[in-house]
């Protein structure tokens, strides 16, 4: 396990990925004198492999996962959401390739291996500290179902028998065992509505036919009149921020589909004039949705593939 507390100028971290780099808010002014945008990363995490998930607690705490494919390694994190600082990070080599994060609950990450690599059916469950990143507890024959009243909630198969158990959060011993179903399902229905994940907001699909969405024709227009672009388009309305992410045709390939650049923009609400734009791929060889997200006031995006960007939002521009 290891840390990483470097904080360093944006021209740096294009160069350096071998470790996390947060970016911080008050080197902005700095950057004011080279670019023209009213918006600049408060922070950009990047790393040396590519991010595969990101999960939020309901504090300030971001954990994650990102994995070189080539050397089948998979590293967990945890990082600030306000400064994008790394608190700590586990890397595991090979053996641990078939290990991925389950979910934020509290202060603690949750993890999950599979029964067999060609079988993708969840077992074994770990709890880490997302204080440290200690291991506080390890179960090889339990699968994570929810948590709900600071108990963890697991399922046992036994043969042709499913147990169901209720665990202490710290220590992972099993406290009673429930033996209806239906209360599994219910309880489960309650718990991921209030997964922290419903808290992300998520761009919709561009609809020229919306009168809510006309500010957006208006922009979307004048890009089309420059080059071409390809559905679907991302929008969505923060305050006075036009957010839209879409993604144009670099190369018109004679062969096979184009290659394509997915690009993120935002404009002033009451001029359409643009705030901040940046590439997050350059070469992408089909669309990909989702390319951002907001959580409370802070725009999240990850860009070649490798550095998540945080820019925090202002509602009047």
């Amino acid at each position: 396990m290891s840390t990483g507390k470097n904080i360093v100028s944006c021209s740096v971290c294009q160069l350096a990925l071998s470790f996390p780099i947060p970016y911080n808010y008050r080197y902005m002014k700095l950057f004011s004198l080279f670019t023209s945008q009213y918006y600049k990363p408060t922070w950009i995490y990047a790393v040396d492999s590519h991010l595969w998930r990101i999960l939020f607690s309901h504090g300030d705490l971001v954990a994650g996962e990102h994995r070189d494919n080539d050397k089948k390694q998979v590293t967990f994190f945890c990082i600030d959401s306000r400064s994008g600082e790394e608190k700590w990070n586990i890397r595991k080599a090979e053996e641990g390739w078939w290990t991925t994060t389950e979910g934020v609950y509290g202060n603690k990450l949750y993890l999950h291996a599979f029964a067999k690599p060609d079988l993708p059916q969840p077992k074994h469950v770990t709890s880490i500290d997302m204080k440290n990143g200690s291991v506080l507890w390890d179960h090889p024959d339990l699968t994570f179902l929810y948590v709900k009243d600071d108990m963890v909630v697991v399922e046992r198969k036994e043969f042709e028998i499913t147990r169901y158990h209720r665990l202490d959060t710290e220590t992972g011993k099993i406290l009673d065992t429930i033996y209806d179903r239906h209360i599994i399902d219910d309880e489960l229905s309650e718990a991921r509505a209030n997964d922290p994940h419903t808290l992300l907001m998520f761009p919709d699909v561009y609809n020229p036919g919306l009168q809510d969405h006309e500010l957006f024709t208006r922009i979307v227009s004048e890009k089309q009149t420059r080059e071409r672009i390809l559905d679907p388009i991302e929008v969505m309305q923060f305050g006075d921020n036009l957010i839209v992410c879409y993604h144009r045709v670099k190369d018109e390939r004679s062969e096979g589909s184009p290659v394509l650049v997915h690009e993120l923009c935002i404009h002033n609400k009451a001029n359409l004039k643009e705030v901040y734009s940046d590439v997050l791929m350059d070469n992408a060889s089909a669309p990909v949705p989702d390319g951002f997200f907001i959580r409370e006031n802070v725009l999240y995006y990850i860009r070649n593939r490798n550095q998540l960007v945080a820019i925090t939002l202002r509602d009047t521009l």
